[in-house]
């Protein structure tokens, strides 16, 4: 495995190696120790599988409808893929890959780390999780992009906050193009009967609890994506006084689906 030290975009400057044809070359052995301990922090297992998790749901769905799109994108600028909490962002980004070490998740120690060192694999396609968390993020792709765009493909994928804030700074205009992927569609999962529409109806558009088959799990799975969204996602992006009245929100709101909305009645109940 080879990496590229770069540029932070403060002004910094880190070692850089010698710029290299993407199928050849050497990596100089000063930084071996470098290489070595990324190699050793990606190939971890435990750390792997926090990514890997819904590789099942790729065994069981080939491809998700923006594969092809998002692979015609990359050839002219940065791709943000965007969308809910546990769409399948990941996977489908894990979809068009060639090199799983080009994969980094800010989430993930050993990749925020060599994301802050500026030390990135030498793969033609670079895909960043979760980006959006580092306070300079848009300064570190703008960077990325205008140093390497004839050399290297760029791939962001996040949720809601990154759709937000992508809207909140005019530094990576023209620079990238915006996908937002749904949950999954009569169309897409290529549905031709009544059965198979009542439990898409059942289970949800969500990869996992659809794949998984159990109205059980489903239920499961809605409790903790409502418990997900009310308590951290909401925060995040707006300042909430009473957390509860939110959620009891979210729980009356599916109640009144084909009923006239009175705001007057959702604030009495």
């Amino acid at each position: 495995m080879r990496i590229s030290l770069i540029p932070s975009p403060t002004g910094a400057t880190s070692p850089k190696l010698p710029r290299m044809a993407r199928s050849g070359g050497e990596v100089s052995p000063i930084f071996s120790q470098n290489i070595r301990i990324f190699d050793q922090a990606v190939k971890n297992k435990s750390l792997y599988l926090t990514c890997m998790k819904n590789t099942d749901i790729l065994r069981v769905m080939k491809k998700r409808y923006l594969q092809d799109q998002i692979k015609k994108d990359l050839k002219s600028k940065m791709v943000f893929v965007s969308g809910p909490r546990q769409v399948g962002k990941t996977t489908v980004a894990r979809s068009v890959l060639t090199d799983d070490t080009s994969y980094l998740n800010w989430d993930i120690p050993a990749h925020r780390e060599a994301i802050l060192k500026r030390e990135l694999p030498l793969a033609e396609l670079w895909c960043f999780d979760e980006i959006h968390k580092y306070s300079s993020w848009r300064d570190f792709l703008k960077g990325l992009y205008d140093e390497f765009q004839d050399v290297h493909e760029i791939l962001v994928t996040g949720s809601a906050r990154l759709d937000m804030l992508r809207k909140s700074g005019d530094s990576l205009q023209g620079r990238y193009h915006h996908l937002r992927l749904h949950p999954l569609s009569v169309k897409e999962l290529g549905l031709s009967s009544q059965e198979e529409f009542q439990q898409l109806l059942a289970l949800g558009g969500f990869p996992e609890p659809y794949f998984g088959k159990s109205a059980v799990e489903s239920k499961r799975w809605s409790l903790n994506y409502r418990s997900l969204l009310v308590n951290y996602e909401s925060p995040a992006i707006e300042s909430i006084s009473d957390l509860s009245k939110l959620e009891l929100l979210s729980l009356r709101l599916p109640e009144l689906v084909g009923s006239p909305l009175s705001l007057n009645a959702l604030r009495q109940s």
